[in-house]
């Protein structure tokens, strides 16, 4: 998100930010804008995807040294008037150096990566874990946490249990989206693989984020004049449960 200058005096210093009408990503998906339907089509979805895993991309790639925001989640995506995605909130960022990673307390419930709990460490890796658990409630509609996944389960346990199941698709993909049309629900598939491949247990199978937008990008929904409601789709479920089982 853009800063836009500042203003200090004796009292107080305020940083001025562009100004951005659509809220954040929570309260579309989540919160008082939900009723809105302003995030209801899938190619608004995945334009707010691929505008985040571009902002991260940044982040991890393109500054010098390497920036790990370190709370990604959608209260922190922030979205213009054309629904374009910014990634704010930098409160726990940190500049990390070569071979650096940082062992000070940062994230949020259901975010965090899972090597955290042992390493007590984060790095681009956890950024990414964290990106995979957005682009699921992207997917799904529904938080990271809820009493629906059963004690002490996530998202990301919720989705993997549901994908090994053959049927269990149906009840993962937010028909909101579109995903009673075979078309749309074929194109989300492709991104819960990515979703699936970046909430890795193994930090070393997560792909960078660079690789993550470029996965995205081969993804990118087709343009439809109509959606046709449709209860068969072609999935490729072996390649799924692949996915699942690697990760």
């Amino acid at each position: 998100m853009r800063l836009l200058g500042c203003v200090s005096n004796n009292q107080c210093t305020m940083l001025l930010y562009e100004y951005m009408p659509n809220g954040s990503l929570d309260d579309l998906l989540h919160g008082k804008n939900k009723a809105e339907n302003l995030v209801v089509d899938w190619m608004t979805r995945y334009k707010i995807a691929l505008g985040v895993a571009q902002g991260v991309c940044y982040l991890h790639h393109d500054c010098d040294p390497v920036v790990v925001h370190r709370d990604l989640k959608p209260s922190n995506i922030l979205l213009d008037d054309e629904m374009e995605a910014r990634v704010a909130d930098f409160g726990v960022a940190k500049l990390v150096q070569a071979d650096e990673s940082m062992s000070v307390i940062a994230g949020s419930y259901g975010y965090i990566a899972p090597e955290y709990a042992y390493t007590l460490q984060v790095d681009e890796k956890s950024d990414i874990y964290s990106y995979g658990v957005v682009l699921l409630e992207i997917l799904t509609g529904k938080r990271s946490i809820d009493a629906e996944f059963g004690d002490g389960n996530c998202i990301v346990d919720w989705v993997k249990s549901k994908v090994r199941m053959r049927n269990g698709l149906v009840d993962v993909l937010d028909k909101n989206a579109g995903a009673s049309c075979a078309s749309v629900r074929e194109e989300m598939l492709l991104l819960l693989r990515v979703a699936l491949l970046c909430t890795s247990r193994n930090p070393a199978d997560r792909p960078s984020m660079r690789d993550v937008v470029s996965m995205l990008q081969e993804a990118k929904p087709k343009q439809k004049q109509k959606l046709v409601r449709h209860d068969e789709v072609v999935v490729d479920f072996p390649e799924l449960q692949k996915t699942i089982i690697e990760c």
